[in-house]
């Protein structure tokens, strides 16, 4: 005879085990109440998300036309109601629509999302009579969202390897933060000596060269770990 819980060999006059003190299970005798394992594992019940998603999707449509009923009312036509309905439409894309999908890849949905916000920062950009759409909108959009793309995708696949995609994420922002003083310079000509880009490009640098660093000495990342753990 045998415990249930760690296997140790037992005696058929001990009543539990003395290595673990589990009660000793005899399946020959009738009448035991206790048992060493349930008679059915309880199954887990899978949220079903479609009804909430039906809430938000109302709740964003009935914002976009109580905004666009407003606004005709005022007399002034079809004006503000527009950026509301476009950053409703952009709320809903990134928080709501991904969840109608039991697959929520980011490779899919995160590039879908900044789609949209490049279609409604366009809007923007006519509504306001501006021209800075091209030279500053669009490819700073663009390398946020190729930055989140990978990030996002290669935490969803891999799984592993934080610290060298959360380091190379933080490189790759400092380098962002040069190229959006670049493009503001070339929008708006602002005046040369105004440079803030080097600071956060250079402490983003440098976190994230700690962050391979920490990666690739295993004692360094083991002992953080401990210490983290505390």
């Amino acid at each position: 005879m045998y415990c249930v819980k760690c296997g140790v060999e037992l005696a058929d006059s001990e009543h539990k085990c003395p290595l673990c003190m589990t009660p000793v299970y005899f399946p020959e005798l009738k009448g035991e109440k206790e048992r060493p394992y349930p008679e059915a594992l309880p199954v887990e019940e899978k949220v079903n998300l479609r009804g909430l998603n039906f809430i938000l999707t109302f709740a964003v449509i009935l914002a976009g036309v109580i905004s666009v009923v407003a606004d005709v009312n005022t007399g002034a036509g079809f004006s503000w109601s527009g950026l509301v309905v476009g950053a409703l439409i952009q709320l809903y894309i990134t928080l709501v629509f991904p969840l109608w999908f039991v697959r929520r890849s980011p490779s899919i949905f995160v590039p879908v999302s900044f789609a949209w916000c490049a279609v409604y920062l366009l809007y923007i950009c006519i509504y306001t009579g501006g021209d800075w759409y091209l030279t500053l909108a669009l490819p700073v959009l663009g390398g946020f969202a190729l930055i989140c793309t990978a990030v996002t995708t290669l935490i969803y696949y891999i799984k592993r390897g934080y610290l060298y995609i959360f380091g190379g994420a933080s490189i790759a922002l400092g380098a962002l933060c040069i190229l959006i003083e670049w493009l503001l310079h070339v929008t708006f000509t602002l005046p040369v000596h105004h440079i803030w880009s080097p600071y956060p490009a250079i402490a983003l640098g440098l976190f994230g060269i700690m962050l391979i660093v920490i990666a690739i000495v295993k004692p360094l990342r083991e002992s953080l770990a401990r210490i983290f753990a505390l």
